[in-house]
């Protein structure tokens, strides 16, 4: 039985994690594949590879030869740059694990082990197609920006504070409990997926209200 691994991103204003899993293991399951991991990343499509850490992960699971093939639905999961997805792709050449594109039903290797052209020229074209795409939205939001600004719109944050002592009580009020539990500051902002800046606001409206 080959042994796959399935790479999922959804951008963190999508709820489509569960459709890209189902559609994957689905394939899987036709195609007896045993799928012996699920790499779920929640990120912004600009985020570079080098800061990813489902990539990270998926290319140490490659490198430790525990999976055959990479399962993902489309090319961009990969990284929103031709380089990136190209890099990726490489690394997986060398090791002779293919990948699968459920968009395209096609493959990176051939059943001889050598790159499939087809799945090359694929990767080409649509790495590039996706950086054209975010660099089009970019410009949109510059020129959007640039319009609003024109017609007197103001940017950023009000001056003063957003929440009052009582308001951040309120708010996070479990946050507040791990804190007088002796949690630390840094592992109380990752329980809560909150910055360390605000527990440290949370701990001093605490304070301030003894």
């Amino acid at each position: 039985m080959i042994d796959v691994a399935i790479l999922i991103r959804v951008s963190k204003r999508t709820q489509d994690y569960e459709r890209q899993v189902n559609d994957l293991s689905a394939i899987a399951s036709k195609q007896g594949w045993r799928i012996v991991a699920t790499i779920a990343e929640k990120i912004t499509g600009a985020k570079d590879n080098t800061e990813r850490d489902g990539i990270a992960e998926l290319l140490q699971l490659c490198e430790s030869g525990k999976v055959q093939k990479v399962l993902i639905t489309e090319v961009a999961r990969l990284g929103r740059r031709p380089s990136q997805t190209h890099q990726v792709l490489e690394l997986l050449v060398k090791r002779k694990i293919s990948i699968y594109i459920a968009q395209y039903n096609i493959e990176t290797l051939l059943p001889n082990g050598r790159l499939n052209p087809a799945a090359s020229m694929i990767f080409a074209v649509t790495a590039d197609m996706a950086r054209q795409e975010r660099e089009n939205t970019i410009d949109r939001i510059i020129s959007g920006i640039a319009t609003a600004k024109a017609k007197g719109v103001k940017f950023g944050r009000k001056s003063g504070r957003l929440y009052s002592d009582e308001d951040l009580r309120k708010k996070y009020a479990k946050p507040i409990k791990d804190l007088k539990a002796g949690i630390s500051i840094r592992k109380v902002a990752k329980i809560h997926g909150i910055s360390p800046d605000t527990v440290q606001r949370i701990k001093k409206a605490c304070t301030t209200s003894r």
